[in-house]
Parts: structure tokens; sequence; C-alpha cells
């Protein structure tokens, strides 16, 4: 009996394995594998809609498993899910495919350990996920692209995700490296001490290494004005994350000896000799001696120490003796002829506050006397004593302090004369002087170069320079401290000092740009005006003038050549040794 119905159930379970063999071979031979249904389970959080987006695969298609596995990539990449799985299933006479999906778990928590330069709010700001959504990691890996990003805007370019963790408990943990300096190397200085180089930089070790910071620090070396060029780069440290900053210099000649005769169209030719060196013994002070002879006859002593104490505090010294011959007119009639000397010193301290500020005050004493040397000497002529207290700050953010082409230079000087300090005049001298230097990068983008490339090349490497300068005392001045305005520091198309006053206002602008190596066009436009103490300033007053330049790069500095052109129509040629400003 027993025997009977285990041979019927063997033969009703061939039977039914031959049917089922025979369908699927109907089914392959009569519709060649086609897929006839798509179904997609496991999902309980992400949207069926969102994952069947993914399936390239479409009914009716024939069955391919390349395609397939194609489809099953695509809604893994999505980033929802740890696992992604098919299976095939006889559905009307072709293909079921079901897309079987286990979903990543919701994230209960987020951890961000390791940062200290960039705030975790910060960071969960321009973050995605967030705590109760399901675990992607496409859009981890977008966010983590967000945390760099934040941390590369302000110049820590070394930046790295050391370790990303998801657990089993929805937790996801997130540990950040910054990078830090392990040490500076400086090569090639053979000259200068490397104390000098290192007190310039805006970065040591230990410091978590920022870009800008070490290009800054790089420019605050090369402003030094003792190198032909500064490089950096950067080197494995011993350890993890950390690096090696390699400062590499190559020294110029710092000292000067000179003597020769040269010509200035404000004070004639001129005879001079003169020794200078700006990094005695490779410690960076500065010391001078001078000898002019000519139109204007000067004797100058003068040192400086940039840093005193080994602090960014600077301390300097100057004497001098400086006559200038002077011609006394009557409307466009010399009626006499003058020399005038100064005869003075100065003591200056300074102390650097931060990269861009410094903090000056100098006490000067100066002694001036007229000597007549035909004809008759001015009405207004003013001898004795002046001891002065003048204070003053600088905000100075210019990428080349010899040759800017970005960034600004401002000063504000406050001359306090007599009182305490006693002297034969009593004065206040408020003094602004405003720079700005502007790359013509831009042409490039708004010009449509064509046939002009060479052109605007040039044009585009040029700088706008702009300077605003204002003065005013609070009483009448004496006659040897108005201010001048007029000639080629000045107002341009003008004599030199031909308009003076209590008060003054110039405004400057000009456009330099590369004709070729080493030599520069100028063009430029220039206002300016002086005031009594009783008169009001007024921009109507102001005198105009314009003109064209060049500028050749000696190693004594740029030569400068101007032709300016009053508004009068009246033209002046001026030649003198470095930029206006």
């Amino acid at each position: 009996m027993k025997k009977n119905k285990w041979s019927k159930i063997l033969l009703w379970g061939i039977l039914t394995l031959v049917f089922i063999c025979g369908s699927l071979s109907v089914v392959q031979a009569n519709n060649q594998g086609k897929i006839t249904a798509i179904v997609v389970q496991g999902n309980e959080n992400i949207s069926k809609d969102l994952i069947i987006s993914q399936i390239a695969s479409n009914l009716g298609d024939i069955f391919s498993k390349e395609n397939i596995e194609k489809d099953m990539r695509a809604i893994y990449d999505l980033g929802y899910f740890k696992d992604v799985q098919i299976k095939l299933e006889a559905f009307r006479d072709g293909y079921k495919v079901v897309f079987i999906v286990v979903e990543n778990l919701p994230i209960k928590e987020i951890n961000i350990e390791g940062n200290t330069v960039v705030s975790v709010e910060e960071m969960r700001e321009v973050m995605i996920l967030r705590e109760g959504q399901v675990f992607c990691h496409k859009i981890l890996k977008n966010d983590l692209d967000r945390i760099s990003q934040l941390y590369k805007d302000r110049g820590y370019l070394l930046i790295n995700i050391k370790e990303v963790n998801f657990d089993e408990e929805g937790k996801l943990w997130i540990n950040i490296s910054e990078g830090r300096l392990e040490k500076i190397v400086i090569e090639g200085n053979d000259k200068t001490k490397e104390k000098v180089i290192i007190r310039e930089m805006s970065i040591e070790p230990g410091d978590l290494f920022n870009f800008e910071k070490a290009k800054k620090s790089s420019q605050k070396i090369y402003n030094l004005g003792y190198f032909e060029d500064v490089s950096m780069k950067l080197e494995p440290g011993t350890k993890e994350d950390s690096i090696v900053l390699v400062v590499k210099v190559i020294e110029k000649s710092t000292g000067k000896f000179g003597i020769g005769a040269g010509y200035n169209t404000e004070e004639g030719l001129m005879g001079f000799a003169s020794i200078e060196e700006n990094n005695l013994f490779g410690g960076g002070q500065k010391v001078e001696a001078k000898l002019e002879l000519g139109g204007r006859t000067t004797y100058k002593v003068s040192f400086l120490e940039p840093w005193l104490a080994d602090t960014p505090t600077s301390f300097g010294f100057e004497a001098y003796d400086q006559i200038t011959s002077k011609e006394n007119k009557e409307n466009t009639t010399v009626i006499g002829e003058y020399d005038i000397e100064r005869l003075g010193g100065r003591l200056i301290f300074g102390r650097k506050i931060g990269d861009s500020f410094k903090l000056g005050l100098e006490l000067k004493s100066e002694k001036v006397t007229y000597e007549l040397t035909s004809g008759i000497l001015p009405d207004d002529t003013n001898e004795g004593w002046t001891n002065s207290l003048i204070p003053n700050i600088y905000y100075d953010t210019r990428d080349n302090v010899f040759e800017p082409t970005s960034g600004w230079y401002h000063s504000f000087s406050l001359e306090k004369a007599g009182g305490f300090l006693g002297g034969d005049y009593d004065f206040t001298k408020y003094n602004l002087t405003l720079r700005a230097y502007i790359s013509t990068q831009f042409i490039e983008d708004v010009v449509d170069i064509g046939s002009i490339k060479k052109i605007t090349d040039n044009l585009s490497k040029g700088v706008l320079a702009l300077r605003a300068i204002g003065g005013m005392a609070d009483t009448n001045l004496p006659s040897f401290a108005l201010y001048q305005v007029g000639g080629m520091n000045t107002l341009r198309g003008y004599d030199f000092g031909e308009f003076s006053g209590d008060k003054s206002l110039v405004f400057n602008v000009e456009y330099r740009f590369p004709l070729a190596e080493n030599f520069q066009a100028v063009l430029f436009v220039d206002w300016g005006q002086a005031w009594d103490y009783e008169e009001s300033i007024d921009f109507e007053d102001l005198k105009f003038g314009r003109g064209i330049g060049v500028r050749f790069d000696t190693p004594i500095g740029p030569i400068r050549l101007d032709y300016g052109i009053s508004e009068e129509g009246e033209g002046q040629t001026y030649f003198s040794i470095g930029h206006t400003f």
C-alpha cells in the first residue's frame, strides 16, 4: 500500500516537472525571453517610483543579463541600499524581473570629530543628510565635498576626511584631519639670517597649514627687498597628515655705493655720492649716508632697525641738512633768488599690528633759515625752530610694494608742533593719503580680442593706480610748512609748488601698462589745489593736468619721464627716479 502511494507521488512530480520545462521552452521559443513584468520588493522608506526611474529596461524588452546588471548598479548607486538582488519568475509567457532591495538604516545620530577651524554648526549647514533620513552614500559624498570646500575657501588645502563610518546602530561618524605644518626649512640664504626670513611668516610649525597665509608670507619675504625671487614647496612630514614647508630664496645685492651726476627737472643738475645698505650683516637693518650737490644740497645719515629686540617694533633715526635754491617770482618775473636751509633730525618708532596695519610715532626737530643770494626775499618768509610730534597709522594690502598690481595703501598722520615741545611755532596739521591699485586683467574678458590680441595682452597686464591726498591745518602755517601743490609728484603740467596754502587736495589717476620688458607706458590725469586758512575748500577751484609718460626699470629703480599739460594748454617735461606713487 505504501509503495503504491510513493509511486504515485513520484509520477506526479515527474509529470509536473515535464510540464514546467515544456512551458518554459514554449515561452523561450515563442517570446524569445521577453520581460513581461518588473517588480520592486523590500523598500519601506524609499519610494518605488524613485527606484523604477533608475531602471532602463522596459516591458517587452528581450531579457539581457548585462542590461539587468546595469539596472541593479543604477539602483545601488542611488546610495540608499546595502544590497540589491534580482529574481526571475515566469510570468505571462515571459519573465517577471523582481528587484529586491535592502535599505540602509535611518540615521539616528551624526558625529563630527577632528575639526578646529570650521565649526560643526557650519558643516551641518551645508550637509543634506539629517537625523531621521535613510542613510545615503551618494548624498554623504556630496556633503563631504561641501565640507572640504569650506576648508579650501579659507585656505586650508590639506583637509582630509580621514574616516567615515555608519554603524549598525544608525550612527554616522565623520573624522576630519586638517593637516598641520611640521617645520619650515629655509634654503638659499647665504647672507640673510634665517630669523629675518622666519619672522616675516604668518604661519609657524604646529599651525594648521593655510595656503593663503603661506602665499602672503612669501610676498612679505619678497617685499623685504633682499631677494630676486622667493618660492615655496611642500614636502611630506614625518607624521601622517603633516607637511614640511620649504622656502627657497635667491638673494640679490642690498648694498649700494655710488658717485655720479643726475638731472631733475625741478632741481636741475645734481651730483651725488651715497652709500646704502638695506640688509646690514644679514640682520635686516638699514643704514644710509648721502651727499647731494646742485640745485638741492643734502647731507643725510639714517639708520633703521625694523625688529627691535626681536619684536615687530621698529626704531630709527635720521639727521639731515638740506639747502634748496629758490626763485622769488612776481607774476612770471624773477625778482630774487635765495636758499632755504632745513637742518634737523627725526626719531622714528613703529609697531606692526597684524599683517596690514602699522602704528608709528615720529619726534622731529627742524630749524629753517633763509639766505638771500640776489634780489629780494618773498614777503612771507618765516624762520626758526619747529619741534613736532607725529603719530601715524598705515594700512597696507599691496601685493608688491615695489610694483603693486592690486591692494590698498592708506596713511593718516597728525603733526603737532609746539606746545610742550617748545620751538618757535605752534600748529597742527592733519594729513590723509589713500591709494588703490587695480589689475586690468578684466580687459581680456570685456574686449573682443580678435586681430588686436597683442595690444589687448599688454593692456590687460596693466595697473590702474589711484591716489587721493588731503591736508589741512588748524591755523595759518609758517611759509616753510605750507602745503605745496604742483610739479612732478602732485599736479603735472604746473611748476613745483605753484599753489601753496594751509589746506590742499590732490587726486591722481595713472594707467600703467607694459610696452616691452622693463619698459612701461603711463597715461595720467591729475587734479589739485591749495587754499589759505580763511578760504573754504571748493572743488571747482581744482586745477587739472593730464599727460603721458614712460618708465624704464633699472637697478636703482624705475626712471620716470612724464610730459604733463595744464588746463591752460601749457606743457612741461618731468624727469626723475621712481613712480609717482
